[in-house]
């Protein structure tokens, strides 16, 4: 048995996939050590795994509702100066999180970190001189480079070593290939998280029997990714549906979507709001199509099922991933400074609500389904281990 520290940081879509890891890598027999931010170690702790705080800062929903504006990057976009857009996470918060992982990572076998945790990672693997893994759940992040640890005077005698060398992307060629330069990526498909309340398979019986009617209904959901107006994003989707003729389900995610959020005029019976994780095989397997802010975990379920997307991306890896689905034609993506009702509904209706588009998302969804992401990872991390 080997004992191996896993660190990333972030939201929850950050994290889930690298506790479905520590799972996986568990059931193997390892000790597992999550270094992560506090806000996730309630799903950390469910998965059985041991639960470390970072030095970052909470990353919560109160937080991140308080700071949403700093969530939405379209204005980088737009050619805005970038002094008007701050930084989520502050580099100081980065490297305090050395001190911690320092601490966890005494007697420890093996570090796997998201590579834009490199510079202290590189510190703490050549101290102990123990086994390194590079990892990222998002594609985007791999495919273009990060120019501030690029031009770090160590650079080069950190990432440049054999121990930097193990690299682990946790997404599916069939949603992105890489290009040759990165042919020492391992690309070994999406890691996808279960959490064990999803082991029965449905949500409550009010939420089955709403979503288990016909037509199917859309599902809005923006997770752990905040807005600025949510009541303006909860007035144009429900108004798009039911110009649509569809009844829609929205999750409250850390935006906390809610009832308030309802116009007058707006029935009711035709709009329901779920708290929580629900789980999400059952829920997008039934969907008509997920109206989402583009974050990769939530693509990569929503495709693993046949549900075609509609992307409303905000910031980060989002527009890359909106870029994908355009391609992929498994749906599509639109500016999320630019939406009205009339425009939702008219482009579910020509570009996602087709018969084309779901077959597509269905051909899709067959190729994901069929890879084995936590397996294929495993593998290679006790590969390396053996060595």
């Amino acid at each position: 048995m080997s004992t191996i520290v896993i660190t990333t940081h972030g939201t929850l879509g950050d994290n889930l996939p690298y506790i479905a890891l520590g799972k996986a890598l568990k059931t193997r027999g390892h000790e597992i050590r999550m270094v992560v931010n506090e806000v996730v170690h309630s799903y950390v702790l469910k998965a059985g795994l041991e639960a470390v705080t970072n030095g970052h800062s909470r990353i919560s929903p109160e937080e991140v509702r308080r700071n949403a504006q700093l969530w939405n990057q379209l204005g980088l976009l737009r050619g805005q100066s970038p002094d008007k857009t701050k930084s989520v996470i502050n580099n100081d918060d980065i490297i305090d999180g050395a001190t911690p992982l320092l601490k966890v990572c005494h007697g420890a076998d093996m570090l796997i970190s998201d590579s834009e945790q490199d510079i202290f990672a590189a510190v703490i693997v050549d101290v102990y001189d123990i086994c390194w893994v590079r990892s990222r759940v998002t594609p985007f992040s791999q495919c273009f480079s990060n120019a501030e640890i690029k031009h770090h005077p160590y650079y080069n005698s950190w990432l440049n070593t054999e121990n930097s060398k193990r690299f682990i992307l946790a997404a599916s060629p069939h949603f992105c290939q890489l290009s040759p330069e990165y042919s020492h990526v391992h690309q070994t498909g999406f890691w996808f998280y279960e959490d064990s309340d999803w082991s029965g398979g449905e949500p409550s019986e009010e939420i089955r029997e709403f979503v288990e009617q016909e037509p199917k209904p859309l599902v809005l959901s923006y997770n752990s990714v905040p807005v600025e107006n949510p009541q303006e994003i909860v007035e144009i989707h429900v108004r798009a549906a039911a110009k649509l003729g569809r009844r829609i389900l929205i999750h409250q995610g850390w935006v906390d979507f809610n009832q308030s959020h309802l116009p007058s005029d707006i029935d009711r019976d035709n709009v329901m709001f779920a708290n929580g994780l629900i789980a999400h095989d059952w829920l997008f397997s039934r969907a008509a199509a997920a109206i989402i802010h583009g974050g990769i975990g939530t693509i990569a379920r929503s495709l693993r099922n046949g549900c075609p997307v509609l992307v409303e991306p905000l910031a980060f890896d989002q527009f890359f991933n909106a870029l994908q689905v355009q391609k992929l034609k498994v749906g599509t993506a639109m500016d999320s400074e630019k939406l009205t009702a009339d425009r939702v509904a008219n482009v579910l209706d020509k570009k996602v609500l087709t018969p084309d588009y779901k077959r597509r998302a269905v051909e899709v969804g067959e190729k994901i389904n069929a890879e084995q992401g936590l397996i294929t990872a495993c593998d290679l991390i006790e590969r390396w281990l053996s060595r």
